[in-house]
């Protein structure tokens, strides 16, 4: 779709420009300026997570993705012009195209493309073996409405030895089929199913199955675990349904050593551009910090665990009472704690408190995107009652993560075996695309408040 917008865009910025006369020659003649503008938008969208098949919908993240897209393609295209001495693109030209393509891509994505994925056309229908809890988590993360093209799950299936029931059975308003093994195949395609789940809670009754489920999917149904759905669908990797099998993959998947390097060049340059950006900003901030108690320091330093469980000082502004933990020592902050002052509760509701972590992003402490670090004396008691939990010291901390965009303020145990899902996710789908949609769903954290979790 991006690619039909992007050829009638530019048909219509050479017509407009030129008439239809010139249109064979001035392609020809600006080849190379062409296939780098439609180069450079498509993979920014691609690095922005705009192609994924199961899209978290979002007009916001459309907006800034197209203003990503053409950002990056005029920088590509300016880099070019100086780097050849000649211009690939005629401005006039340039201008009409971008303003065509814009106006065709955003009016699809924003008014067609929930609708159409939403449609029966691309509806995917869905059966789950199994009806247990596991089941139901399972059909609710595949039926949210953040998901696209549109899930319906049609059956829960019960794989029995014995002779089937002949009475209709509902659960949850969902048909529920009961069959034997080899009768499997022809009820599934009986409900034109394309997408089987396999939730069924005892591990015995999943390896029974998976001869028959392998040769289903090499016959075109999709077959997929209660891991994969949680991992493609809500972005998080379940405590629960880790094995060891499962934790030595995470280790070899994660591509960290690769992007390692191009990681820490992006982290450079993001910082210095944030500390330049917000320089003005940093100091209001400080002067409100230093008015709301002018006894106290603006920056707060605080001991936090970094990669691979290295100890290092965290910057912040200031948000609680210099007193704060003189009698509870280190606790966890919680979204309405009486020890956070009136601006303080503005700075974190805003991420502005965040600000003086740039330095600690230029001097290799943290990176822009990571699991948040933790301190010290809550590190030692989490490794203890959550397991996995040392796994996300592995990558380098980060000012923002795919836990701080995918799930809300947390402030106990449970919130925190909730986020290392997500911090799971995000070590074991390690890339700068990643990094890229984190960043871009912190933005609209900042101006818009939070994103919605699954």
């Amino acid at each position: 779709m991006d690619l039909v917008c992007l050829l009638v865009g530019s048909f219509i910025g050479i017509m407009v420009r030129f008439g239809h006369e010139d249109i064979t020659q001035y392609v020809y003649g600006y080849r190379e300026g062409w296939l780098l503008l439609f180069g450079a938008i498509l993979l920014a969208n691609y690095l922005s997570g705009s192609y994924r098949l199961q899209y978290m919908y979002s007009r916001f993240n459309l907006v800034v993705t197209w203003l990503f897209s053409l950002v990056f393609a005029l920088f590509i295209l300016s880099m070019t012009s100086y780097a050849w001495f000649t211009v690939v693109l005629g401005r006039g030209v340039l201008v009409l195209s971008i303003l065509s393509y814009s106006a065709l891509s955003l009016f699809l994505k924003l008014l067609v493309y929930r609708a159409l994925f939403r449609s029966e056309l691309f509806l995917c229908r869905t059966a789950i073996i199994g009806m247990g809890k596991r089941a139901e988590e399972i059909r609710k993360v595949l039926e949210s409405d953040l998901v696209l093209p549109a899930h319906k799950v049609v059956t829960f299936v019960r794989v029995i030895e014995g002779e089937p029931s002949e009475h209709e059975r509902l659960h949850n308003a969902v048909a529920v089929v009961e069959c034997r093994a080899e009768e499997l195949e022809n009820v599934l395609r009986s409900l034109s199913v394309k997408l089987v789940v396999v939730g069924a809670e005892e591990e015995e009754d999943r390896y029974k199955l998976y001869p028959l489920l392998t040769r289903l999917r090499f016959q075109g149904i999709e077959i997929m675990s209660p891991l994969s759905v949680s991992e493609m669908y809500a972005g998080r990797t379940p405590l629960d349904l880790i094995t060891p099998d499962i934790m030595v993959q995470l280790g070899m998947d994660c591509e960290f050593p690769m992007l390692k390097r191009a990681k820490r060049v992006f982290d450079i340059l993001l910082s210095l551009l944030g500390i330049i950006v917000t320089l003005p900003l940093f100091f209001l901030v400080a002067l409100a910090v230093k008015c709301s108690d002018w006894r106290s320091p603006v920056i707060y330093c605080q001991r936090r665990v970094g990669q691979f469980g290295k100890e290092f000082r965290i910057f912040k502004f200031r948000t609680m009472r210099p007193d704060a933990e003189k009698e509870t020592g280190a606790v966890w902050a919680s979204e309405h704690d009486p020890r956070i002052t009136a601006v303080g509760r503005f700075l974190r509701t805003t991420r502005l408190d965040e600000l003086p972590q740039f330095w600690n992003i230029l001097n290799g402490d943290m990176s822009v995107v990571g699991p948040r670090p933790e301190r010290p004396e809550l590190i030692t008691q989490l490794i203890e009652m959550i397991p996995h939990y040392a796994e996300r010291e592995n990558v380098v901390p980060g000012l923002t993560g795919w836990a701080q965009v995918r799930y809300p303020y947390g402030s106990n145990v449970e919130d925190t075996r909730r986020k290392l899902e997500y911090d799971l996710y995000y070590v074991k789908h390690l890339s700068l695309s990643l990094d890229l949609q984190i960043i871009l769903s912190t933005l609209r954290i900042v101006l818009f408040g939070k994103e919605r979790a699954m």
